[in-house]
């Protein structure tokens, strides 16, 4: 069997996701910088392994008051950025899920607001944020405690 054919959709493959990838980053960039031109930038996130993840960006004037929304949403790299509306004047530090309830959001980008809002709290009160690791991570660490435990009995 000839492997030059799979090789070369493997390629073509690889480029496309690339491709498809850096477009994301540009309309997720664009969003942020046009929110950044408003004011500082509240950023929350909901990581999604097999499900929807999603993003949630807010600019805030100095009050901590939102001026603009904006949300990223989905599975696959189509997703783009798209307005977060009905948020504007309201304090981000004090969202709470009755708030999203209100606006019909998905879970995804409920979770990403509530982040968002912790994260100002977090940062204001001189906090420092933990990054969680990313589901690939944490499968690692667990089977590298898993090899760790077999090799000390």
């Amino acid at each position: 069997m000839n492997l030059i054919p799979l090789i070369i959709l493997f390629c073509i493959a690889f480029a496309l996701q690339y491709l498809l990838t850096f477009l994301q980053m540009k309309s997720f960039m664009g969003s942020y910088r046009s929110l950044r031109q408003k004011g500082r930038v509240a950023i929350g996130k909901a990581k999604g392994a097999f499900r929807a993840g999603a993003i949630a960006m807010f600019a805030i004037d100095g009050s901590g008051n939102i001026l603009e929304g904006s949300c990223l949403q989905g599975v696959t790299v189509f997703a783009r950025a798209r307005n977060l509306k009905g948020f504007e004047g309201m304090d981000v530090g004090a969202l709470c899920q009755e708030d999203c309830k209100k606006m019909r959001l998905s879970g995804p980008i409920t979770k990403a607001v509530l982040e968002a809002s912790s994260n100002y709290r977090i940062l204001m009160a001189g906090g420092e944020l933990k990054e969680e690791p990313a589901p690939l991570a944490k499968a690692a660490d667990a089977l590298k405690h898993l090899v760790v435990r077999h090799a000390e009995t």
